[in-house]
């Protein structure tokens, strides 16, 4: 099999594997087989296609069903994802017409569709010779139960703001130990307003200078927010009850605290203590395995921070498989949960503690309908208005944080609000 066929064929099985079965595209890459046999520069053309075709899916679509006469469904599914397949390379990855009509017929065959080579073939010839035809508005990429959901809370135009977002290639997020200013200029980067510096890169992360010394970590710009809202930590014992891969405890840490950092996940703790290894900081934190609803340590911390599981639909720019993996029904399932991780959070807290919850979800369930009517029910719970200078540009009207994709600065969308217990 020729190796333009080969990439092609692995991006169909992986991209069938995250449609049909509903895995990560992480899983996915890592359950095929021939993805791993590939060159490295294979393998990034491979994982270019796949996420470009999760970003522009709905355009895809909407294009392949302008030239064909009947919907294609039942078995005919696997011949319409080698057709969006084909309609990404030609309309957003510039790939030669002649070597996707080729490799497409040729895929056809491969998946044991041969019948349908000649309805491949002619669909991609007269696409190939149409190319005025304006491509769909860029906000049906979204799954149609999240578009209807966004436009009845933010403008279009906001909407197709957070769409030109996630349609781009995600950027290298650090946050330093100290002299922020200094690692920006040795790593080319550039230092954000909230002190995060930005490298226009993503590669060879480990090879970089200052990483294996623990100078820096990755954390994303929005993510790095919550953990800088407390008044004071230095000298106080906190949680960080939803913590790995660690970025946030790293940063309390670093703000002078000693934590206790709690997650759910074995898994994803052992990245949690690889970096707290690295970074040198390990006496500064104590790891713990457990759900943070069976914490029994009642009143004994100064401040808490709860980034709590959610929907994450601020981050489909870094995970565009999200949008075929959630459905509507899971923000109500994931916000009764919040507001349980809340519950405990109080419980947890000493009188006059701080408490920081934040999601990476643009959904208001989620976020601030949740905060308001937490508070109304914990009389003894009230917010603490952010006086950071650096953060007033996103503060909402009721005074959190709320990043929203799409701004000149902050790329993942992002809520954080400070709460105290009176």
């Amino acid at each position: 099999m020729k190796p333009a066929l080969q990439t092609r064929l692995a991006a169909f099985w992986v991209l069938k594997d995250i449609f049909e079965r509903k895995v990560t595209v992480q899983l996915a890459f890592s359950k095929c087989k021939l993805f791993k046999q590939f060159s490295e520069i294979d393998a990034k053309f491979v994982r270019l296609l796949v996420l470009t075709t999760l970003r522009r899916y709905g355009q895809s679509k909407i294009l392949l069903n302008q030239y064909l006469k009947k919907k294609l469904s039942g078995k005919k599914k696997d011949i319409e994802l080698v057709l969006i397949l084909a309609i990404v390379q030609l309309k957003f990855l510039n790939t030669p017409a002649h070597a996707v009509v080729d490799t497409s017929v040729e895929l056809s065959k491969e998946i044991r569709q041969k019948h349908f080579s000649g309805l491949v073939n002619a669909i991609l010839h007269a696409m190939s010779k149409d190319k005025d035809r304006p491509l769909p508005d860029i906000i049906e990429n979204l799954p149609t139960w999240l578009r209807q959901k966004w436009l009845s809370v933010y403008s279009k135009e906001q909407i197709s703001g957070f769409v030109k977002m996630f349609n781009t290639e995600p950027v290298l997020d650090i946050s330093v130990r100290k002299d922020a200013s200094l690692w920006a200029q040795k790593l080319g980067g550039e230092l954000l307003p909230t002190g995060t510096v930005r490298c226009h890169f993503t590669e060879n992360v480990p090879s970089l200078e200052g990483f294996e010394e623990g100078a820096w970590w990755v954390q994303e710009a929005s993510a790095a927010l919550p953990a800088l809202l407390f008044s004071d930590v230095e000298g106080k014992k906190g949680a960080d009850l939803c913590s790995a891969p660690g970025g946030k405890t790293a940063q309390l840490v670093m703000r002078g605290a000693t934590v206790d950092a709690y997650d759910i996940s074995e898994k994803r703790l052992e990245k949690l203590k690889e970096n707290m290894a690295r970074l040198n900081i390990p006496e500064k934190v104590t790891i713990v395995c457990k759900d943070a609803l069976q914490i029994d340590a009642k009143g004994q911390y100064d401040f808490i921070l709860l980034d709590a599981p959610c929907s994450a639909t601020g981050t489909i720019k870094r995970h565009p498989d999200l949008m075929y993996l959630r459905q509507e029904e899971d923000i109500y399932r994931l916000a009764q949960m919040q507001k349980e991780l809340l519950e405990q959070a109080v419980r947890l807290l000493k009188k006059g503690g701080e408490l920081v919850y934040s999601t990476c979800s643009l959904e208001c369930e989620e976020n601030e309908t949740l905060v308001q009517a937490f508070l109304k029910e914990h009389i003894n719970i009230k917010r603490v208005p952010i006086q950071l200078e650096c953060l007033k540009p996103f503060l909402n009207e009721s005074g959190a944080v709320q990043v929203l994709p799409g701004g000149d600065v902050l790329q993942d969308g992002f809520y954080a609000v400070l709460l105290k217990k009176e």
